[in-house]
């Protein structure tokens, strides 16, 4: 599998989110076979999870990148570990950081295990206005499940909102071998970038607030030999 560049590039930012510039060069790739949900279908989802007439402060878990792009304003964040999902590169994505022609693979939380990530607080005053634009970022094709999970910090325990992996979508892909994953990483890009900058970007923002995790590690090293093989 070799990768090959999608024409048109952009970063994820809040002005990127807002306008819906990744959405739309999906949709124009894909037309009627796109799996972009609708701004009213993506309002719908949001309100599902979080009504317009939230009135509490709003805690997110970030477990991937999430801790190096966040998008969304907070006022707090800490350390946090959760119970009953892992971090894995469990999901195929054709928009974000791969293509129809050479996929790539993006974190979610699979079941079983525990993750540790971050968690970060958004102001009640403008949590529902921060949500709609998260939402935008991890809910634009309708993979990711959002949950609610307890976060176990060093100031107790939180209840978070967060984006776990939904098993029953044609998306998910199943456990594979590091070499594998690696090569897969290696060789995408989307719309968004390449797939290994999401990976090494992540690494080290797990590293940089004292985050092991074995897995991602031993992917970002296989990556960085392929690179150096090319």
């Amino acid at each position: 599998m070799s990768g090959k560049a999608e024409t048109k590039s952009v970063g994820i930012d809040r002005d990127v989110l807002a306008r819906g510039d990744v959405m739309s060069l999906a949709r124009e790739r894909d037309g009627n076979s796109s799996a972009v949900l609708s701004d009213e279908a993506l309002l719908a989802s949001r309100r599902a999870m979080v009504p317009d007439d939230y009135a509490d402060d709003l805690w997110v878990f970030g477990y991937g990148s999430l801790i190096w792009n966040p998008v969304v304003s907070f006022n707090h964040q800490i350390m946090a570990t959760i119970y009953g999902y892992h971090r894995r590169f469990c999901m195929w994505t054709t928009i974000g950081r791969g293509s129809p022609d050479c996929p790539g693979l993006v974190l979610g939380l699979d079941k079983g295990g525990s993750t540790k990530g971050m968690v970060f607080r958004i102001d009640k005053k403008i949590a529902v206005r921060e949500l709609d634009i998260l939402w935008r970022r991890e809910m634009m094709a309708d993979s990711y499940k959002p949950v609610w999970v307890t976060a176990q910090t060093d100031e107790g325990p939180l209840r978070a909102l967060t984006f776990a992996m939904r098993r029953d979508r044609p998306i998910f892909a199943p456990p594979m071998p590091l070499d594998k994953t690696a090569r897969i990483i290696h060789d995408a890009v989307g719309f968004v970038g390449p797939c290994k900058e999401y990976l090494l970007n992540t690494q080290e923002a797990l590293a940089s607030v004292g985050i092991y995790d074995k897995q991602m590690a031993q992917l970002s090293k296989l990556v960085g030999q392929l690179s150096e093989t090319r």
